[in-house]
């Protein structure tokens, strides 16, 4: 017997999660992709990708038969994986793992009609196990649908190694990721102040937050452009609005393996990452806490070098993409 991971994205040669879950389950894994993650920023790329959220696993699923294991990389791959085997009322035999559990409540009508469907999957014994990137998380999630908080497993998130890339220290402060952002409050916070900082954020634009001279936004950097630009900053800063909502530790971990001491908001996904005042500060949203530590680590050198070297230490000590795997692969041993 097969096991099987479904994935939404081009996979590289070189990506070690399936050798990983051979080598520690001494199973044989395969992987199955429908690209979805480029569907983004209008009505049809967003019908586009839910579409394909319920019909690649529906593909998978009348095969279902081939694998022992399953596991959901993209989570909807996953938790529609566990729709139609309700919906259809099938005997359940696969063992499911949803992989990157987030669910954000929303209001409205939309918001409820969410929250049933999400109901109706999580509740349901399809799935053995979802996998999620904060302690917190579990809590919540349980007390939410009602479950046990066994069936969610805290695995740290890893981030691969960054190599080739100049790190040096231009003074800037910088920000990045679209998820949960509250750039509002860090332009409202360094507008008047003599800090420079750069934001790279295609959902946010200057002309409608009032940016002055030392703050720039840029709405088309991405990938190599975006690495330079983190490698090249003094500090990064995560400012979050939900504070209960997992997002933002793919930069933070970024940021520790350039050796970027990192600010962030202090929230629930984000405390597993981040210890104050070692690797980085956790700070409330309130502009005299960012300014105090924008202070600090402007004008302490030890203590910047300090934070610099423990942030790179604990990110290769804890949150490599190689640790990630070898965690979740452990889940799985029978």
């Amino acid at each position: 017997m097969k096991n099987i991971v479904l994935v939404d994205f081009d996979i590289d040669e070189k990506w070690s999660f399936p050798q990983t879950l051979e080598r520690v389950t001494h199973e044989r894994w395969e992987t199955k992709r429908h690209v979805t993650n480029h569907l983004h920023g209008g009505l049809l790329p967003n019908l586009i990708r839910f579409f394909w959220y319920f019909f690649f696993p529906l593909i998978i699923l009348i095969r279902r038969k081939q694998y022992d294991k399953v596991i959901g990389w993209q989570q909807f791959y996953g938790l529609n994986f566990a729709f139609w085997s309700r919906f259809l009322g099938l005997k359940k035999v696969n063992d499911l793992t949803v992989m990157t559990f987030i669910y954000k409540k929303k209001g409205g009508l939309k918001g409820k009609l969410y929250h049933k469907y999400m109901s109706y999957v999580v509740t349901s014994k399809y799935i053995d196990r979802f996998i999620c990137f904060a302690k917190e998380e579990c809590r919540y999630y349980s007390d939410i649908f009602g479950i046990d908080e066994s069936n969610f497993i805290y695995v740290p998130l890893g981030h691969p190694k960054v190599t080739d890339v100049q790190i040096a220290d231009d003074g800037y402060i910088f920000s990045t990721g679209r998820s949960n952002r509250d750039y509002d409050f860090l332009v409202n916070s360094l507008k008047n102040t003599s800090f420079k900082l750069i934001i790279a954020c295609d959902t946010y634009h200057a002309s409608h937050h009032g940016i002055v001279e030392n703050i720039n936004v840029l709405n088309d950097c991405y990938g190599n452009d975006m690495l330079t630009l983190m490698a090249k900053c003094h500090c990064v800063v995560v400012p979050l609005k939900n504070l209960k909502m997992s997002s933002g530790q793919l930069v933070v971990l970024l940021a520790m393996s350039l050796g970027k001491p990192v600010i962030c908001t202090d929230a629930d996904g984000i405390r597993d990452y981040v210890i104050n005042g070692s690797t980085g500060f956790l700070i409330d949203n309130v502009e005299e806490q960012l300014l105090t530590v924008l202070n600090e680590l402007y004008v302490d050198v030890k203590k910047y070098t300090e934070l610099s070297n423990n942030s790179k230490e604990c990110y290769l000590s804890h949150f490599t993409e190689d640790a990630m795997y070898e965690r979740i692969a452990n889940t799985l041993k029978c």
